[in-house]
Formats: C-alpha cells, structure tokens, sequence
C-alpha cells in the first residue's frame, strides 16, 4: 500500500525536560547516541508513518530531536509536560496542533515511548497492519504477565485478612486465563479513541510481544540497555 493511499497514521515520541527517576532521560547519552535518537531512527523506517514528530517542551530536546531526523512542529505547553499530565492530552495536543500545521486529517496515533526503546521490527509492523486491516481504537504491546490475580497476587480485605485479588475455583495454574502487562513498547491510538481520551476503549486489541523489553525508570534499566546492544542480541 502506497503512503498516499493509506490512512495517516503519525507517529509520536514523548519526552519532556522534567523527568525525575532519571535526569534529562532522554538526552542520556547510550553508546554515544542519545536515548531518543533510538526511537526516532526506528520510527523513521516505517513507510506507513507519515511523519515522526517529537513532542516536547524543552529547546535542548527539540534541536537534538531535529539533528537525528524528527520534526518538532511545535513547543509543547508548560502545562502539558508536568509529572501528573494524562498522556492522552499530549496526543490530543499533538493531534489538533499538526492536523493545522500540516493541513490533514490525522486517522491515527503511533505512540513510540523513547524510554522503551527496544522493539522488533516485525511486531510493529504486524500492530500496523492489524489497526489498518481491522480499524480498532487501540492496538497496544502487552507481554504475558508472571503474576496472576488469579492464582498468586492478594490483596487486604475490610477485616485485614489477605484473599486473591480475582477468586475464582481454579486449582491448578494452567487452567487460569492468562493476564498481560501493557508495555510501554508501541501503542496505535485510533482519532476517535484520542478524541474521546479513552485510554483502553471497548476496541482494544493487544498484541503479545514475546522479545527482550525494557523501560528505563532507573540508573540500572539504562545499564542494561547498553548492555543489550553492545551484545548484539536479538530482541
């Protein structure tokens, strides 16, 4: 499918000045690149993204996003970079801002976290073409969970006594449903799911990614990552 016979998808990386876990995340330098520069290099290589935008509030992030491909059509607003803002705001922001700048009609929204900068070429490209084929609102990257509030995570009733957090009568473990965590690896927002701010609408299709992943929240997730790519592994 050519680009202009597809719907417009746009492709979002995030990365704001004040991240607190790390300092200047996403300028942290990885092998001599910064974090970012590995999420902008993979956006960039998928036809179906009309175009890679950073969204942030910061001049540093915005020049070096810029040197390494991405475009940064606009500053993002104080009041959409603090720690409490909902990341469905930002895309709406980024969804009304470039549909003006660029004179189109945005169909959907690739969220590419650059603090998850791990992913298989492969699985993302299956996600865009599930939220082409099947118009979803939302195809997100899950991996299966090791815990399972069905069998092996409590919570504290009113009386202080500890029970499964879902009771069911499942007596052995192969027989529960599986549970997965959401990643921060790949979301694919439809318009509508954006514009309503649903974060997980009724039209969710999760896709299991099963390679190595990371989220880079401390000193030590930054450690492995560079780990990762000095090794030369697969994801």
């Amino acid at each position: 499918m050519k680009r202009e016979e597809s719907p417009i998808l746009l492709g979002v990386i995030p990365a704001r000045s004040g991240s607190k876990g790390i300092k200047n995340k996403n300028l942290r330098t990885v092998l001599n690149r910064p974090l970012i520069y590995y999420t902008i290099k993979d956006a960039l290589s998928y036809n179906e993204i009309y175009k890679t935008i950073v969204t942030t509030d910061s001049l540093e992030i915005a020049e070096v996003a810029k040197k390494y491909g991405a475009e940064v059509p606009f500053l993002r607003p104080k009041k959409l970079a603090k720690d409490n803002t909902p990341m469905l705001e930002v895309l709406m922001h980024a969804l009304i801002k470039c549909e003006q700048l660029y004179s189109i009609k945005i169909k959907g929204i690739m969220l590419l976290d650059p603090t998850s900068p791990l992913r298989r070429r492969d699985d993302i490209k299956a996600m865009i073409n599930i939220f082409l084929k099947k118009k979803p609102d939302l195809v997100i990257a899950v991996s299966q969970s090791k815990r399972n509030p069905y069998y092996s995570m409590l919570e504290i009733n009113k009386n202080g006594y500890a029970q499964l957090v879902i009771r069911g009568n499942y007596i052995r473990r192969q027989d529960i449903p599986p549970i997965y965590d959401i990643t921060n690896n790949c979301w694919i927002f439809s318009r509508r799911a954006i514009l309503r701010s649903s974060r997980i609408p009724p039209k969710t299709i999760p896709y299991e990614i099963n390679g190595f992943h990371v989220d880079i929240d401390k000193e030590d997730d930054l450690k492995i990552f560079e780990w990762f790519l000095k090794s030369g592994e697969e994801i």
